[in-house]
């Protein structure tokens, strides 16, 4: 048996995109973006001629959905219903059952399945091909682990439609938590989750597979890279699997070293080339959050009050006006000042203790032991330790070295203001 279906979850259509600093069509390109990233899901299952979509909850950004992203959810089921392809959905966290007004219907290819578990066949030509199951949050939150409700039925290839954090993934809500033995003991040959926003594969016990597809649009920066769906291609009950990216406008973080860069107009064009170099790719727009690193003479200068602000809003303007246009979502400053070490310690005084003193420690292991030792140092051990704080049991050459500098940069801003 042969089919292909598409699997995409956490839609999040209608995003307001709130804190976008900008204005005009740039804003209005990140508006359109979860639209735009529906539409290339529904060409993608158009123009590879899959049997079904998959959409594993958080259709919608908020429990009540407008109305302009119900409409654009049934133009686009409906695309798919004239061309004999069906839909599977599931509600999640962000849409569950309790915010669906029932007001706009959706085509009769697409079926929802609701607060219980169901077990639905896909059927081509008379022909059985594979089952899928699934169930929706009734409401927001759900502590239950639904996937302990699926159970195979049947021989038929079987998927599991399921919104919930597998192995209690970091960054989102702990909402049907499972685990991969749990998923493994149901038996199942793939599944389609939702939820959990980075893109990821899981292999279960018992050989089966648990996908998370990722977003299919970036929504903020910590949403970094190309976001989109996989197309899954079952030959004889295994499968294969690609990821696609449908996502028009793109978030990146960037590190944009200031070593070697004397002027403004520099860092300017620096910066620029940088961006502009991570942002080339043809799409409606993309996002950037650029962070100025390493050591140079300019750290001072951005240190003035206001001045990394000012920088800020001159990059900005010049990177809108790009091709393609690029939003600057924050420049922040990660550098560091520009030590002359020869000349600190020749200047002779406290730095030239310190640079000795961490010198001595760390070429001397049974000095720094020494150290470790001391009264204070561990009893602040101990008390770190009762807090519940990791500490170390033995000393790192490495830490007191950047001690040692750190308290030297330290010294020097003091004396630069």
């Amino acid at each position: 048996m042969h089919f292909k279906f598409v699997h995409a979850a956490d839609l999040h259509l209608d995003t307001p995109f709130r804190g976008v600093a900008t204005q005009g069509p740039l804003l209005g390109r990140f508006q359109e973006s979860t639209f735009r990233a529906l539409s290339r899901i529904v060409d993608l299952c158009l123009r590879e001629r899959v049997v079904f979509l998959l959409l594993a909850g958080d259709l919608f950004d908020v429990k009540d959905r407008s109305v302009r992203a119900r409409l654009a959810l049934r133009r686009e089921l409906g695309r798919l219903h004239e061309a004999g392809i069906e839909t599977f959905i599931v509600h999640g966290n962000h849409d569950p059952l309790s915010g669906d007004s029932g007001a706009l219907g959706l085509p009769p290819s697409v079926k929802v399945f609701g607060p219980d578990w169901e077990d639905a066949e896909v059927r081509r030509e008379g022909r059985r091909l594979c089952r899928v199951q699934g169930i929706s949050y009734p409401d927001v939150e759900v502590r239950e682990d639904l996937s302990a409700r699926f159970h195979r039925t049947s021989d038929d290839f079987t998927v599991g439609l399921l919104h919930a954090n597998l192995g209690g993934a970091e960054g989102h809500a702990n909402y049907a938590p499972c685990t991969p033995a749990g998923l493994g003991a149901r038996g199942l040959d793939y599944w389609a989750l939702g939820h959990v926003h980075t893109r990821g594969e899981h292999l279960l016990p018992g050989g089966g597979l648990a996908v998370y597809p990722g977003n299919p649009q970036g929504r903020h920066v910590l949403e970094t890279g190309p976001r989109g769906c996989v197309l899954v291609e079952v030959h004889d009950g295994a499968t294969r699997r690609r990821f696609v990216p449908v996502d028009t406008v793109r978030w990146h973080r960037l590190e944009v070293p200031l070593t070697g860069v004397g002027t403004l107009d520099g860092l300017l064009a620096t910066t620029r080339e940088a961006v502009e170099a991570a942002c080339a790719e043809e799409l409606d727009g993309h996002a950037a959050r650029v962070i100025l690193t390493g050591r140079g003479p300019l750290h001072r200068e951005l240190a003035r009050p206001g001045a990394l602000g000012q920088l800020e809003t001159e990059l900005r303007d010049r990177l809108t006006r790009g091709h393609p246009p690029v939003l600057l979502e924050s420049l922040r400053d990660g550098s560091r000042p520009e030590l002359d070490w020869d000349a600190l310690h020749a200047d002779g005084g406290f730095a030239h203790t310190l640079l000795d003193e961490s010198h001595a420690l760390a070429e001397d292991p049974h000095a720094l032991a020494r150290l470790w030792e001391q009264e204070a140092l561990g009893s602040l051990g101990q008390r770190l330790k009762r807090l519940g704080v990791d500490v170390l049991e033995t000393p790192r050459v490495d830490w007191v070295s950047r001690a040692g500098l750190m308290g030297l940069e330290a010294l020097h801003d003091e004396e630069g203001t």
